[in-house]
C-alpha cells in the first residue's frame, strides 16, 4: 500500500510549516527552499514537483515511515489529517480529500 495522495499541491505550497521538522531531524535533507509563501522552489507551474522520482524523504510518506519506523496505518492517518487541513484552507474541492 502507498500513501493516497491525490496531488493537489498542498503540501508544496506550505513547506514552511515542516521548517521544525526538517531543522530537527537534519536527515531529512530537505535541499530546497520555499518563497514567502511557503511555496517549495520545486513546484511547477504544472502543480507538479519537478523532482518527484527523487524527491526528499520529508516528501515521501512511504520512505518517511520505513526511515523512521513509524506503524503505516496512524502515520497516514497523520497524514490524512494534515493534507484535509491544508486542503481546506486553500478552498480546495471536496472531490480531491484523500477517501479514508
Amino acid at each position: 500500500m502507498s500513501f493516497p495522495c491525490t496531488g493537489c499541491g498542498a503540501c508544496c505550497r506550505h513547506v514552511d510549516r515542516a521548517k521544525d521538522l526538517i531543522n530537527a531531524n537534519p536527515e531529512l535533507l530537505f535541499p530546497y527552499t520555499w518563497d514567502e509563501t511557503g511555496r517549495c522552489e520545486m513546484l511547477g507551474e504544472d502543480n507538479m514537483c519537478k523532482v518527484y522520482d527523487d524527491r526528499p524523504l520529508l516528501c515521501n510518506v512511504d520512505e518517511f515511515i520505513k526511515f523512521y519506523g513509524i506503524p503505516e496505518k496512524k502515520f497516514y492517518k497523520l497524514n490524512i489529517s494534515a493534507c484535509h487541513k491544508l486542503m481546506k484552507e486553500e478552498g480546495i474541492y471536496k472531490e480531491y480529500r484523500i477517501k479514508k
